[in-house]
């Protein structure tokens, strides 16, 4: 009998070589490669040790996407220091720099599409001045930023899209016992008639009596589209949405709206007793459809609702030409806000924050039902519990996942212990790749599908930095902290607070 030879199986394993590894890895996005890194050591070190390849795990680690410049004009290195010190800043609340404004009073002040905007009235006409904001992305120091000024007939409102070139300023006048509003679609560099627009201007009754007093109006842009919020006495809100290249136009009435994109906007509302958020379709102005409504907290009925904005690109179309590094859409937070309507003298009820990734809503095809309850898609959102007096409390406003807001001392408790507390800057930052952490106090929500971890800081601001006034209002932008301080004798200041060193050269960060 002869014998039969056995062969054993065997499992062989080839080591890839380093420089076909570094080939495979170049081709990962920012997300993948730090994926990887967290998967293979062998990977994360190679990432430390190239420089291309550290400043995409520092992309994915900071939420933000590489620019379109050129990789000749500026190599990953000077884009990886760069990185390094934006991120560091941003985390540590430590600028690089302060510009200051000094605005005569009266005047309407704001900031909108990286600029800070003044309008000043004189009778039947007005001047407009922009300032644009500095930026170390752009390597655009406050020396190299632009400044225009226009004369114009009266305006009172103002928006920039620097993605379009496009301002729109609006104005309220009276008419036949109504408010109306006329727009005005402007060259951002020559104020004449945007190429775009089917007419300079556009005007239209707000059906709103003359009796009753304008308390806010915001415009916002997005594309295509366009929103004129209009706040009345006696908590009256109406929202005209308008299709500005063709002038189609709807009503709505909820308390407050925010665009998703050219085709997708939220409201939130109270309706039958039930705080909502509606989703509706603009695609077609001139038929708005709701594709859901998703039910809030009931605490939230009966409360001052509110969306925060969101002043990063939402999506990669926009992103400025000149810019290195910007927030990646996919990163951006939605946030809303519930404030008590009515509070008594002798206590406060804590301001309700909601945060959630947008990218929730962007899947309305999803099978859910027409009405979704909060205790099905609260699980992908994060609540937090403001224990501040609401008049305490700046903000917030939020950066791609970033969220800031500031807190001034009350001036009751100030003067009661005969001492001045500074106002704090504060900053929730939902990285999206975050290293485990133990929330903070004040979390009353975590959804087990929300995907966030938010991470929290916060500094005095500096009396020098202030001049030891209260902040009246604040945004912020991918570059700055902009601090809107109390009027002092007939003038405002606005500080323009920048984050990151410009490539060309260094400043000493406000610590």
């Amino acid at each position: 009998m002869s014998p039969h030879r056995h062969r054993r199986s065997s499992i062989r394993h080839f080591k890839i070589s380093n420089d076909i590894l570094l080939t495979i890895l170049e081709f990962l996005d920012p997300p993948s490669l730090w994926r990887m890194c967290k998967a293979f050591p062998r990977v994360y070190s190679l990432a430390m040790e190239y420089q291309s390849l550290r400043y995409k795990y520092e992309l994915a680690i900071s939420g933000m996407k590489d620019g379109p410049v050129a990789l000749s004009k500026v190599p990953p290195i000077s884009r990886l220091q760069l990185l390094l010190t934006y991120r560091k800043d941003w985390l540590e609340l430590a600028w690089t720099h302060e510009h200051r404004l000094q605005i005569p009073m009266p005047a309407q002040v704001g900031g909108s599409g990286g600029f800070i905007h003044h309008i000043h009235k004189h009778g039947v006409y007005s001047t407009l001045e922009l300032s644009e904001l500095p930026s170390s992305r752009k390597n655009r120091p406050p020396a190299l930023t632009r400044h225009l000024k226009f004369t114009t007939s009266a305006i009172d409102r103002v928006a920039v899209d620097l993605s379009q070139g496009l301002i729109v300023t609006g104005s309220i006048f009276s008419y036949q016992g109504q408010i109306g509003i006329q727009l005005h679609f402007r060259d951002l560099w020559s104020f004449g008639k945007h190429p775009h627009a089917q007419a300079l201007n556009y005007e239209f009754s707000s059906q709103i009596s003359t009796s009753a007093a304008v308390v806010r109006m915001v415009v916002l842009v997005c594309g295509s589209k366009l929103a004129v919020s209009l706040e009345v006495s006696g908590g009256r809100f109406k929202h005209l949405i308008l299709n500005w290249l063709n002038f189609d136009a709807r009503w709505l009435d909820d308390q407050d709206i925010q665009f998703l994109n050219e085709t997708y906007l939220l409201g939130v509302t109270t309706k039958s007793g039930s705080a909502i958020i509606s989703l509706y379709n603009v695609s077609k102005v001139a038929s708005i459809s709701v594709v859901r409504e998703f039910e809030l907290p009931e605490i939230w009925c009966n409360t001052s609702m509110k969306f925060v904005p969101n002043s990063s690109p939402r999506s990669d179309l926009l992103q400025p030409s000149d810019a290195l590094f910007y927030s990646a859409p996919e990163t951006r937070i939605l946030a809303i806000t519930s404030t008590p309507a009515a509070i008594s003298h002798s206590e406060y009820y804590p301001m309700n924050w909601l945060f959630l990734k947008e990218s929730y809503f962007s899947f309305p095809s999803r099978r859910d039902a027409f009405r979704v309850p909060w205790r099905q898609w609260g699980q992908y959102g994060l609540a937090k519990d403001i224990d501040a007096p609401p008049e305490a409390i700046r903000g917030p406003y939020v950066v791609g996942s970033k969220v800031f807001y500031v807190e001034n001392p009350p001036a009751r408790s100030s003067r009661s212990h005969g001492h001045s507390r500074s106002s704090r800057l504060r900053v929730i930052d939902f990285s999206p790749f975050p290293e485990p952490a133990a929330l903070s106090m004040g979390w009353t929500s975590v959804g087990p599908r929300a995907g966030l971890i938010p991470s929290e800081s916060s500094r005095s601001i500096p009396s020098s930095s202030v001049d030891g006034l209260p902040v009246k209002d604040l945004c912020a932008t991918e570059d700055n902290i902009i601090l809107f301080l109390e009027t002092r004798q007939g003038y405002q200041t606005v500080n323009v607070l920048t984050f990151g060193v410009p490539i060309s050269g260094s400043s000493r960060r406000h610590r």
